[in-house]
């Protein structure tokens, strides 16, 4: 259920035709955040102000599904050659990762006599760089709940896996015993039972 502010509420109660335009927000993994603004003049709100100058934005529908599986969006942002995320290049920060585990989030804000008077969040997700070239950079953005979309069983047992203990490397072929492995999403690691 999303949360909307009163004035946001009587707006939608009070008017027939909304002006609205897309907000981002993008947070990158080391902390910093960024904020744009797809509409011909910045926008401010809540003392944030939300860029229109640099980047261009381009958004598909939002995917959303009713078994367990992972909402996702994608997310085209178009560039010139000269513009930047934080010091670097975007395109040279896409190619070089700084945008993989980020986070970026899709509001809607809406506007009365030219002046912003709320916003909505629509969809927020983790990053990862689908395709990158020329003045464009494609993004999958996956709803934060994608370890739900873990295959079923989540078990796997077998006689080969290697894992480490004190003394090093210890494969379970060496200890003639099957190991179960359980993969924890969405960070990766794996508990391991013998």
């Amino acid at each position: 259920m999303k949360k909307v502010s009163d004035s946001l509420m009587n707006y939608f109660v009070n008017e027939k035709s909304f002006l609205c335009c897309d907000l981002y927000q993008l947070a990158l993994e080391n902390g910093k955040k960024y904020f744009f603004a797809s509409y011909d003049a910045d926008v401010v709100f809540n003392g944030i102000t939300y860029s229109h100058k640099t980047f261009k934005f381009k958004r598909d529908q939002i995917q959303l599904n009713g078994e367990p599986s992972v909402d996702s969006l994608g997310v085209t942002i178009y560039c010139e050659p000269d513009d930047k995320i934080g010091d670097i290049p975007f395109i040279k920060a896409c190619h070089d990762g700084v945008l993989d585990q980020g986070t970026l989030t899709l509001y809607k804000a809406y506007f009365d006599n030219n002046k912003c008077i709320g916003m909505l969040e629509v969809f927020s997700g983790k990053t990862e760089v689908d395709t990158s070239g020329g003045l464009a950079v494609k993004l999958k953005v996956k709803s934060v709940l994608q370890g739900l979309a873990s295959p079923i069983p989540v078990r796997m047992f077998a006689g080969q896996y290697a894992y480490s203990e004190n003394k090093g490397v210890i494969t379970t072929s060496s200890t003639d015993v099957t190991s179960m492995l359980i993969p924890l999403k969405p960070s990766m690691n794996v508990l391991l039972k013998v």
